[in-house]
């Protein structure tokens, strides 16, 4: 046991926890037993835009020729703190890396000098400590800096084991502080955060973790962590204390194929989790937590946040509003918005905990990597962030909400299927979740090169209404079938915005299709998982094919899975002679699933049945029902 957790036991249980923290130079005792308030951002429609940055860390200032990872933070009196890597090698751990950190007085309009939270250790043998989050304690006023420790292995080549002496083992540490972020004492909990031995990494996601407000887990200090199991899986687990940090437990692992994650409380006391994917989905992975982060239910994927997998940023906009209110349902988010390069930085805020994500402004356009935000003293939000994807040192920047240009208005249509050469009929709905009327000016829909539309925008909608807009698409005949994107933009009175988007599925049309002597259905995945999908896994379908006709006919298939074609595979689902008005099912075709498919997020089984009966031909296309495969 560290000297560091003995202190804080022996203090708490003899004199108090409030005075053990006014004697180590925190807050006055009194702020022990009541949480003192975060800070919130000015509202969206309050003053004019304001958007500024500077670069904090610049790579080969400063004594390290790399900085990396990003955290943010602001404690009880207002003092901004940023920290990140300095990284002598330029590599991840087990590099012999330093967490560092400055601080500012106004804000984050200046900055003092670049100081150290724990020095990595260069000659041999060498210590490392990389990737910080920040958690602030608003009881106490105590700050914690989550980071790993490494000495000989990094994330993907730690091994099983808890001995903090163990050099094969990335191991867990955090380090605290009792005067604002000005010293630090240092204790690995690696034992603490492993609940399964077989675990063989851990890393705290870097950035900053959060403190439950609502409900029996008020005062909660929730840290999220990346695990890999004894499996070789990803998992995303909660750490979590209850006494102010003098001890920490580790929730149950949730889902696969999760890497950095964050949480954030929802206005109803549930906390949501956002993770970064690493089965390259091209989106964000969600799940929800009823028991403040011990544990979470079913994980999804959020399309309307594209994300390269990267680490991302989720904060509350309003962290002192009273539960069950509007205001504590908006959020931020950033990260890089593409699916396949970091890149295209962004924020967005949605308006009702996270459902929807209407607004959003790019902030970078080129490259950009991690970033985390952080609400200021001043109203304004603050950003620090990685530019260049990751090679350009840090930046800070800070801006109001006013500059997101947005407006609190979510466009949200069902996912279309439409025949190549047809045109199809959908609701578009418009909700304003403003407070005051909208007034719209416009409303345009992105679709590609040669699709046309047409919709009527509504002229006014009131308060806590919404509009259901009418709207037709029309896909040209020479389109190629396939799953297009579709983003809604409102744009109001004021021109300020906001988004929504869709999928259209492409389909051959009636004519193409064939109409012919069978009919076929299924396509029936017969294996699911609940917990997702890794690349190896097999899918298995199954079909039943109808002879329509008075005249026996042979049906051979073929398509996108194994076990089904005959000119590929021995076991197949051919039937030669099939009578008149009879039928057969055929239960074992199956697809093994890529990494292609992976990051793609589904599967879709598409398969050609073709009917022969004398000289009459006849081929049935069948598209079964998506596999979402996270």
């Amino acid at each position: 046991m560290s000297h560091f957790r003995r202190r804080l036991r022996w203090g708490a249980g003899l004199v108090g926890l409030s005075t053990v923290v006014a004697l180590a130079g925190g807050v006055p005792a009194a702020a022990a037993t009541e949480q003192a308030p975060d800070f919130d951002a000015t509202p969206l429609q309050a003053g004019k835009p304001f958007y500024a940055e500077q670069q904090l860390a610049t790579n080969g200032e400063g004594g390290f020729p790399n900085y990396r990872i990003p955290a943010l933070t602001v404690t009880n009196s207002g003092d901004v703190l940023a920290s990140y890597d300095g990284r002598p090698t330029a590599i991840d751990a087990p590099g012999p890396n330093s967490v560092l950190q400055r601080r500012s007085t106004d804000g984050g309009a200046t900055w003092q000098e670049q100081t150290v939270v724990h020095e990595g250790k260069r000659t041999a043998p060498v210590e490392g400590y990389s990737d910080p989050s920040y958690i602030v304690d608003r009881r106490t006023g105590d700050i914690f800096n989550f980071h790993v420790k490494s000495f000989n292995q990094g994330f993907g080549g730690s091994r099983p084991g808890v001995d903090p002496e163990d050099r094969n083992v990335l191991h867990a540490e955090v380090s605290v502080s009792h005067d604002e972020g000005r010293t630090w004492e240092h204790e690995t909990i690696t034992a603490d955060v492993t609940a399964d031995l077989g675990w063989r990494s851990r890393f705290a996601a870097s950035g900053q973790g959060i403190q439950l407000k609502y409900g029996k887990h008020a005062g909660r200090l929730l840290q999220q962590y990346t695990i890999i199991n004894g499996a070789g899986v990803f998992q995303a687990v909660s750490v979590y204390s209850d006494d102010h940090g003098r001890s920490w437990k580790v929730g149950e692992p949730v889902g696969v194929g999760m890497d950095e994650n964050k949480t954030v409380e929802l206005s109803d006391g549930r906390v949501m989790l956002n993770s970064r994917d690493s089965q390259r989905s091209g989106y964000r992975k969600v799940a929800l937590s009823e028991d403040g982060g011990v544990t979470y239910g079913k994980v999804t994927i959020d399309r309307e946040l594209p994300d390269p997998t990267n680490n991302a940023s989720l904060v509350r906009a309003f962290p002192n509003a009273p539960e069950g209110s509007a205001r504590a349902k908006v959020l931020l988010f950033s990260n890089a918005a593409s699916t396949s390069q970091r890149a295209n930085g962004i924020v967005r805020m949605s308006f009702d905990d996270g459902r929807t994500w209407p607004v959003g402004r790019v902030f970078q356009p080129g490259g950009m990597a991690y970033s985390t935000l952080a609400t200021l003293p001043d109203g304004n939000v603050g950003l620090l962030y990685e530019p260049d994807g990751g090679n350009g040192g840090i930046r800070f920047a800070r801006f109001n909400l006013a500059w997101l240009q947005g407006v609190a208005a979510p466009l949200t249509a069902e996912n279309l299927t439409v025949e190549r050469g047809s045109t199809a009929t959908f609701r578009l709905t418009v909700a304003n979740q403003s407070g005051s009327a909208l007034h719209v000016k416009d409303l345009t829909l992105g679709v590609p090169a040669g699709w046309t539309y047409e919709l009527t925008p509504p002229d006014k909608i009131l308060p806590d209404a919404s509009a259901a807009v009418t709207a037709t698409l029309t896909v040209p005949a020479g389109t190629t079938g396939g799953t297009y994107p579709v983003t809604a933009t409102l744009t109001n009175a004021k021109g300020r915005t906001s988004h929504g988007s869709f999928t259209v599925e492409v389909v051959k049309s009636a004519e193409e299709r064939t109409p012919g002597r069978i009919q076929v259905t299924g396509g029936t995945l017969t294996n699911p998982r609940k917990d997702g999908y890794q690349a190896g896994d097999k899918l298995v379908f199954t079909y039943t094919v109808t002879n329509l006709s008075d005249a026996a006919t042979t049906v051979v298939p073929s398509g996108n899975l194994r076990d089904l074609d005959p000119a590929v595979d021995s076991r197949n689902c051919r039937w030669r002679g099939l009578g008149a008005n009879a039928s057969y099912t055929c239960s074992f075709p199956y697809h093994v699933v890529s990494q292609e498919d992976l990051d793609a997020g589904y599967f879709t089984p598409v398969t050609e049945w073709t009917s022969s009966s004398g000289d009459t031909v006849t081929v049935v296309e069948h598209v079964g029902e998506r596999i979402e495969l996270t």
